[in-house]
């Protein structure tokens, strides 16, 4: 006749499995974080692919951040604003590759005026190329991949400049994480929440720390030029001229000494 367990053998049963969760849950998640890590990693490295034969097929000319025509609606929910993202579109043929999976956030005050309904996923929505376009994960180097002119439509218009033309290109930014928190753009809402966006900045244009808006939740993102880094808030991810991509610390962008030029030597082609 088999003997049945008693309460006691079943309470130390129940205990170890209890310790063995408690210690295996915490790996699991960090195993899960790491895995979106690496994706993200892997989809920095295809944009930065694509960007490099857009490079080779526009006579060694970097992509605009942007390209603005109101009149040309040949792809509808863009508004006519043709941000990197959609730019690039013939090259990498996927908009998922411009998102991180830990970026998954959604804010109202990032909704476009025309169509303030359409959230930034929706597919099916009447502002989803300009949202693609507007907030990917990845922001843009535009300050030095880009020379800008008044536009005929009262907005900026980007030129790209030639890829040859900047140093050091394995120490030149090109792509990094990024978020539109805290931004403030006349007679717009701010935004929140940590939601990607198209541009980052070289340290020069940081806002001053003394600046931070108290209203920010948590940081304000721009004390250093909307990087957003989502693994660790001291690093990002950061794809280069050259077309490597490397997770590297935050402060490790900003170049030693005081002028313009040699603190954004990781940013203006100066290199180290």
């Amino acid at each position: 006749m088999r003997r049945a367990f008693t309460l006691i053998e079943l309470l130390v049963v129940i205990a170890i499995i209890a310790i063995l969760a408690a210690i295996l849950f915490p790996v699991f998640a960090q195993a899960k974080l790491a895995a979106k890590k690496t994706a993200s990693i892997s989809n920095m490295k295809q944009v930065a692919l694509g960007t490099q034969i857009y490079i080779g097929d526009f006579d060694d000319v970097m992509p605009p951040l942007r390209w603005y025509n109101p009149a040309d609606l040949s792809i509808p929910s863009t508004y006519g604003f043709y941000f990197y993202p959609v730019l690039l579109q013939p090259y990498t043929k996927n908009t998922e590759l411009f998102l991180d999976p830990n970026d998954r956030g959604d804010d109202p005050a990032m909704r476009y005026t025309g169509c303030p309904n359409a959230a930034r996923f929706d597919k099916s929505g009447c502002a989803y190329w300009y949202l693609t376009g507007a907030f990917p994960s990845y922001g843009y180097n535009r300050r030095y991949m880009n020379t800008t002119t008044a536009g005929a439509f009262g907005a900026l218009t980007y030129f790209g400049v030639s890829a040859t033309s900047l140093g050091s290109p394995a120490q030149t930014v090109v792509f990094a994480e990024a978020t539109g928190k805290d931004l403030v753009s006349p007679g717009q809402p701010i935004v929140r929440q940590p939601v990607g966006y198209h541009r980052v900045d070289a340290p020069s244009f940081w806002l001053p720390a003394a600046s931070a808006d108290p209203a920010a939740v948590g940081l304000d993102a721009r004390t250093q030029g909307q990087l957003w880094g989502r693994y660790d808030a001291k690093k990002v991810i950061v794809n280069w001229l050259d077309g490597h991509t490397k997770y590297v610390p935050i402060a490790s962008l900003v170049g030693q000494g005081t002028t313009v030029q040699e603190r954004d030597r990781f940013w203006n082609g100066l290199g180290e």
